[in-house]
């Protein structure tokens, strides 16, 4: 269920929001829509959405909307629309390798093996129809035949740690002494030895991560018991509908094209619905209200005044640190968490706060630790060291550590180095590190292409910053600069493309007819994240102690905050390689073992 409300003018259900959301997705893009066969009437019964017209006839709101264009406007009881029907294209498949069985093991799910062959729960429940929903160890389903090469694709391995037994592995893999020993015949005769190299499932071994430099068990909660199948979310944004002249085509098309608070709201408001979705699909029931903060702080009051938000299991928003820090004042009276999951800026600590932005603090430690593990891994490199006024303290730190650093003062009129400086610096016998603490975009510009233009086959430069500043994003730094000098930084989100994203990203644009932005995803990351918690847990508060949890584009590791609240502290340390950007994993000290020799 989703509601929308503002308290300046009274909307009927999620009308003008969702009217907002279809014009603005279809102006920055539209997927290739299929010609309907034919069309079925359904009458609009009481309390049914857009949203649930569609899912249960399988099309999308912008297919009912282009063939009831009044519907954009809301729809209302006994309401008739047409539903478009598509021809389902026929697909003819090879012939499939005969099925296979599959022995459960402990702590599987149906989720998991069916994950593990590739298929749906649903298509895993058809080729066993005598499954329930819950499984017995042992028992022998049918599951779809795999090649050697396919097995061995889903394969990884696992290095013994000292004081490591098959009880520690267990915790730490999920996986039982009898599961270790199936895929290691040999530990049967050995034993488990400091430095043996396990054979683990590829899903398995993600679940130990390194996080600010500690190791941590990853936890995924899709496959937890959901003791709250409803989970009810309040989501405040500055949509500023008031602002906005629907009359008035050119204003709106402007107003929903520029990058301002609306569009920003509307794109993490797409996310969100995205995730409900597939919260939806995974057996939760997701109830959403959405309401209009217009981030203003009166209007704040008036929602407080208004509204009972006692009755949520969290508050999302609003964006602003002011509009949020006055939220969580206001519910922190009723032990209702309100989750700021935007601003940078600093926000007063509150009991019921929960920030899902790690600190600088957090980003500076992580940054340290990262030099650490470099300083100890070379020995004497070539450090030079340029910051700005603002940044004389990471200076002053970094050349305590390295006291043979070069520190190299920017141009006080003009904020520049000058290339003969820094190429006499540099050299081709050992690694050059160039530590550039900054937020000038002029200084940022020459010093990328300059290092760019220095960096060699016979003369390797990284570069590295304690905090990467929105000064990298201009359209005037050079992404292969980046990428050749090796830019490395401490970071609060990742830019992953792995095929758990790209499925994503294609999905997301069948759907709103563009690909996603970085907002959006957090909007949907944040969303997965507090849901899953709060249905594993009950209460919020209880779910951020399961630990880390790792989404499309961000970690969370919630830890509490001293001065009140809670704080994410799970960070990346970030490489820009070629085009892309990679998580930087420090390396563990292998044990020396007289056992492996």
């Amino acid at each position: 269920m989703i509601l929308v409300q503002n308290p300046l003018q009274q909307l009927s259900g999620n009308r003008l929001i969702l009217s907002l959301a279809f014009l603005f997705f279809g102006l920055l893009g539209s997927a290739q829509e299929p010609e309907a066969s034919h069309f079925v009437v359904h009458k609009v019964k009481k309390k049914e959405s857009l949203e649930g017209i569609a899912t249960r006839y399988d099309v999308t709101v912008a297919q009912i909307i282009t063939h009831n264009p009044a519907a954009a406007k809301g729809i209302r009881k006994r309401d008739k629309i047409k539903i478009p029907r598509y021809k389902k294209e026929v697909v003819v498949s090879p012939a499939q390798p005969t099925t296979v069985t599959h022995s459960v093991q402990p702590k599987e799910t149906l989720w998991r093996i069916a994950h593990t062959y590739g298929i749906s729960v649903d298509s895993l429940k058809a080729l066993n129809p005598q499954l329930g929903d819950t499984l017995s160890v042992g028992s022998m389903l049918k599951v779809p035949s795999k090649t050697a090469e396919e097995i061995a694709a889903q394969v990884d391995y696992y290095t013994v740690k000292p004081k490591e037994g098959f009880f520690r592995l267990e915790q730490k893999l999920g996986l039982s002494k009898a599961d270790l020993e199936a895929l290691n015949p040999s530990l049967d005769s050995t034993g488990l030895m400091v430095g043996m190299v396990l054979k683990i499932p590829k899903a398995k071994a993600a679940d130990s991560l390194i996080v600010d430099g500690l190791e941590k068990i990853k936890t995924s909660l899709w496959d937890s018991t959901f003791v709250a199948p409803v989970v009810r979310i309040a989501f405040l944004a500055p949509f500023r509908l008031s602002k906005i002249e629907l009359d008035s085509i050119d204003q709106t098309n402007k107003t929903l094209s520029e990058r301002n608070l609306t569009t920003v709201s509307l794109d993490f408001y797409s996310g969100m619905l995205y995730a409900v979705d597939s919260l939806n699909k995974a057996g939760l029931s997701i109830e959403l209200s959405v309401f209009d903060s217009e981030g203003q702080l009166h209007i704040i009051e008036q929602l407080l005044n208004q509204e009972d938000f006692t009755s949520y299991d969290a508050v999302i928003g609003p964006f602003t640190p002011a509009n949020v820090s006055r939220m969580a004042q206001a519910m922190s009276f009723f032990n209702v968490p309100v989750i700021s999951p935007l601003t940078t800026r600093d926000i007063r600590p509150r009991k019921m706060l929960i920030n899902t932005i790690p600190s600088k603090k957090s980003l500076a430690k992580r940054m340290m630790r990262y030099v650490d593990s470099l300083d100890a891994q070379h020995e004497n490199p070539c450090v030079l060291i340029i910051a700005d006024t603002k940044n004389q303290q990471t200076a002053l730190r970094l050349k305590e550590q390295f006291p043979l650093a070069e520190v190299l003062p920017p141009d006080e009129e003009f904020g520049f180095i000058k290339p003969d400086v820094v190429d006499s610096l540099l050299t081709p016998t050992r690694p050059n590190w160039v530590f550039l603490e900054t937020e000038n975009l002029n200084l940022v510009t020459s010093m990328t292409s300059m290092l760019n233009a220095q960096s060699s086959e016979e003369r390797q430069v990284q570069l590295l910053t304690h905090f990467r500043s929105p000064a990298y994003d201009d359209e005037n730094i050079s992404q292969a600069h980046l990428g050749n000098i090796r830019f490395s930084y401490p970071n609060h989100f990742l830019e992953k493309r792995d095929s758990l994203r790209l499925k994503f990203d294609a999905s997301f644009k069948e759907r709103y007819g563009k690909a996603p932005n970085r907002t959006a995803v957090k909007g949907f990351d944040v969303m997965i994240d507090a849901s899953l918690r709060i249905a594993t847990k009950r209460k919020l508060i209880d779910g951020l102690k399961l630990g880390v949890l790792e989404q499309l584009q961000y970690r969370f590791d919630y830890q509490p905050n001293p001065k009140g609240g809670y704080r994410n502290t799970a960070t990346y340390m970030v490489q820009h390689q070629g085009f892309e950007t990679i998580e930087i994993v420090p390396l563990q000290p292998q044990a020396d073992s007289l056992h492996v020799r």
